[in-house]
């Protein structure tokens, strides 16, 4: 199966902006690995990850699954941090279809996939692969992050390089303080970069770019 890439800056794509364009890619026979790596660092015990992520508890388990039951998909399953060894976190990837890279923090996503050693697993992934902010950030071979709440600093971070020869600013809102940053990539990488707004998204199907909802390409 030929990988399909799909960028997003919001969760939310089970509504008609995203659900339009990616009914063709997600089929109800898909199984889904929820890569749920992408937690901030205030997250330290398997309690706080099951304030978050558990079954019948967490916050975002629902946030996170409820979306592919507008594609018929049913057959999903978490990488548990604090839980899974590595070959669990190996076998849930492997057999999925549809890998799922929450929004979150990428530098500490690929900090844990290096940790779980399990970056050359998902190098080596050969599916469909959704990302929702952190998530569609770490799918570039390089990738900047603009200063914010989170993020004094601006910095490049070199991600799982599925994609090449572009870059990405999620969450765009063509504020002066993103377009200074955006500027700053252009003339360091010269490269092309696209901003993501809240509804809007992105499909790479060999080496084929396909921009749907709110995008610019700057």
């Amino acid at each position: 199966m030929a990988m399909i890439n799909i960028l997003l800056s919001d969760f939310s794509f089970d509504e008609k902006w995203a659900y339009e364009n990616l009914k063709r890619i997600l089929k109800k026979e898909d199984k889904v690995c929820i890569c749920a790596l992408t937690f901030f660092d205030d997250t330290k015990t398997i309690e706080d990850w099951n304030r978050q992520f558990k079954k019948g508890q967490g916050y975002y388990y629902r946030l996170y699954q409820d979306v592919f039951k507008r594609y018929g998909i049913h057959s999903i399953e978490w990488i548990e941090y604090f839980n899974d060894s590595y070959q669990q976190m190996k076998e849930k990837i492997e057999r999925s279809s549809v890998l799922y890279i929450p929004g979150g923090a990428p530098d500490l996503f690929m900090k844990r996939i290096r940790e779980c050693r399990i970056k050359k697993v998902l190098k080596n992934y050969k599916g469909i692969v959704i990302g929702v902010s952190a998530g569609a950030m770490v799918q570039l071979d390089c990738f900047h992050i603009t200063p914010d709440d989170e993020y004094s600093d601006f910095q490049y971070m070199n991600g799982l390089g599925y994609l090449q020869d572009f870059d990405i600013e999620v969450h765009y809102t063509g504020s002066n303080h993103q377009k200074k940053y955006i500027k700053k990539v252009i003339e360091e990488k010269q490269i092309p970069v696209f901003g993501i707004k809240e509804k809007g998204g992105m499909i790479i199907q060999n080496n084929q770019i396909e921009c749907f909802g709110q995008i610019e390409k700057i």
